[in-house]
């Protein structure tokens, strides 16, 4: 019964994502071309697309279609058609469970994330016994943070857009990284994988597990699966116990069936529920396990 509940959702997806009236684009940044009869037209937010759509994406673009609630991303530049597109990303989207991220991302573990960024920046200041140690950038970054921990995510996308112009290159990884992180959870994922781009992060960084669960869901739904294994490749080489390892195993098995390598997308779900089968990740996994 429940391998038939799952067939059915498959279905409802591929009919969803192949509906023409519920293509619309929901953010386009650079150069954003579609071809009609032989001839290129710049595309704006809000234009409605066809699944026979033919699109060229330029140097440092960005689109994001929305399909009655599915995401597309495209952010490579090259010369795109839909149908093609629609096609292969409703075979991983049962796959993948955006709302299990978001929730991730926004419950405990995004509340430790917070607590240790705050704490990282006034431990400092006290271990120093120095008030002026603190620097403006630092005093940004903690406002920002207390924000997404009372879910200000609008405010701080005004905040850091605002001061960002004032901030120092080194701390430009931390402004692009929150905002991008309060785009993501607005569900505006295009402007959120463009800011993410800019972020240069490493196991050091405060928030780089969330990073990589961040930015690896949005380069799955770009289609951009290899880019999003050498992500979670490089995590799991130094984390493969945590519960963001977990979820990064999941989001591998989601990269994995993107590239058509069913059996090692299968061995890393079988992992995923073995690290914690009760957890929202483990459910998702084990629930895909049964239905293959």
């Amino acid at each position: 019964m429940k391998k038939n509940i799952f067939v059915i959702i498959l279905l409802f997806s591929i009919l969803v994502w192949s509906s023409a009236e519920d293509l619309l684009l929901v953010y386009a940044e650079g150069d954003v071309f579609e071809n009609e009869n032989g001839t290129w037209y710049e595309l704006f937010i809000g234009d409605m697309l066809s699944d026979s759509s033919t699109l060229k994406i330029g140097l440092n673009s960005m689109v994001e279609i929305d399909a009655n609630g599915n995401t597309l991303l495209l952010n490579k530049p090259g010369t795109y058609k839909l149908g093609e597109l629609i096609t292969k990303t409703s075979k991983v989207s049962a796959w993948g469970n955006n709302p299990v991220f978001k929730k991730f991302l926004s419950g405990d573990n995004a509340r430790s994330s917070v607590q240790t960024a705050v704490m990282g920046v006034r431990g400092s200041a006290t271990e120093t016994d120095d008030v002026e140690w603190l620097s403006e950038d630092s005093m940004i970054i903690d406002e920002a943070i207390a924000l997404i921990g009372d879910g200000e995510f609008n405010e701080v996308i005004d905040f850091l857009s605002e001061e960002m112009d004032f901030a120092f290159e080194e701390d430009l990884s931390d402004y692009n990284y929150y905002i991008g992180y309060s785009y993501y959870m607005l569900g505006s994922s295009g402007r959120a994988l463009s800011y993410l781009n800019k972020v240069e992060s490493n196991y050091d960084t405060e928030y780089y597990p969330d990073f990589v669960v961040l930015k690896g869901s949005l380069l799955l739904e770009s289609l951009a699966y290899n880019d999003a294994l050498d992500l979670f490749n490089e995590f799991l080489r130094n984390d493969d116990f945590s519960g963001t390892a977990q979820a990064v195993n999941y989001l591998s098995a989601s990269a994995l069936k993107g590239l058509g390598k069913d059996k090692d997308a299968e061995k890393k779900l079988e992992i995923t529920v073995k690290m914690n089968p009760s957890s929202d990740i483990g459910r998702s996994a084990d629930l895909l396990l049964k239905n293959l």
